[in-house]
């Protein structure tokens, strides 16, 4: 396979676990990679920059936070943006490890979508975890190779779902609540989520109304509602300490939006949750 890398800033990662790798890497301003044949069935998810991605005889534009899945045996030609560094994470896998019937589903996943928290989740996790110890190579090696599959299938699912055109507004809307997802416990106001979403107040508003019906304000209490309902039942935290871990002002604020949304104070409801079959 010919090759051609040029202009890598730095690659933080590349993990191999039997037939799965998970890699991540910062190219600079006009990087570039091939053109080369892809052997494998590979999952591209970028983080911020940008790619045109010369496919075969045409082209295609991945910008973050969107990803590519690719499939063995096309030749492809990777031109990151020019004006700014990108950074993108990736998970291949051997073509031979893909069952049959998923090798399809994969190929006909080509492309471009916006990434959603369960597939970034998934990613980070195939780049972070660390067996200690001798781990059993087999049982290591299916782990990855489930994780991998389950990444790109998220991936393909996201595809064939076709939830969300990539275009500026739906670019925005994911930026906004990949910022949301990671910053709940923080203590947010309207102008940090649309910085992050890189538009107005006014337009981010907008945005919000129109897609999902609600705004971001509310989208981010449900957030921190959901993960909330998952700390009540999951683990023996204080109302208090959940309340402060989930980014409301004090308990009594948390129990007043719990109250709204559940019908029942958290610790009623915790204790029902608990005692039921």
């Amino acid at each position: 396979m010919s090759e051609i890398l040029k202009n890598i800033s730095r690659v933080n990662l590349r993990m191999r676990r039997g037939a799965v790798v998970f890699g991540e890497v910062i190219y600079s301003p006009g990087g570039v990679c091939g053109p080369r044949i892809q052997h494998d069935y590979q999952l591209v998810v970028l983080h911020r920059g940008g790619l045109e991605l010369r496919l075969d005889e045409g082209r295609m534009a991945v910008p973050a936070p969107c990803g590519i899945l690719l499939s063995p045996g096309h030749r492809e030609h990777f031109i990151f943006s020019a004006e700014r560094e990108t950074h993108h994470s990736w998970c291949s896998i051997d073509a031979g490890a893909v069952p049959q019937k998923l090798r399809r589903l994969f190929r006909a996943s080509g492309s471009p979508a916006l990434v959603d928290a369960n597939v970034e989740a998934l990613m980070e996790l195939g780049k972070a975890i660390f067996h200690e110890g001798h781990p059993d190579a087999l049982l290591e090696n299916a782990f990855h190779l489930n994780l991998g599959l389950a990444l790109l299938a998220g991936f393909a699912l996201r595809v064939h779902a076709r939830t969300a055109s990539v275009n500026r507004g739906s670019l925005a809307l994911a930026r906004a609540e990949r910022f949301i997802l990671q910053q709940f416990g923080k203590d947010l106001a309207l102008q940090d989520m649309a910085g992050a979403a890189g538009v107005s107040r006014q337009h981010l508003l907008k945005l919000f109304r129109d897609r999902y019906h609600t705004s971001p304000t509310q989208y981010l209490y449900d957030r921190r509602l959901r993960f909330a309902a998952g700390q009540l039942i999951h683990t023996g935290l204080s109302v208090k300490e959940i309340a402060e871990g989930c980014g409301f002002a004090n308990a009594f604020h948390f129990s007043r939006k719990f109250k709204q949304t559940y019908g029942q104070s958290p610790r009623l409801w915790r204790s029902q949750q608990w005692s039921s079959e």
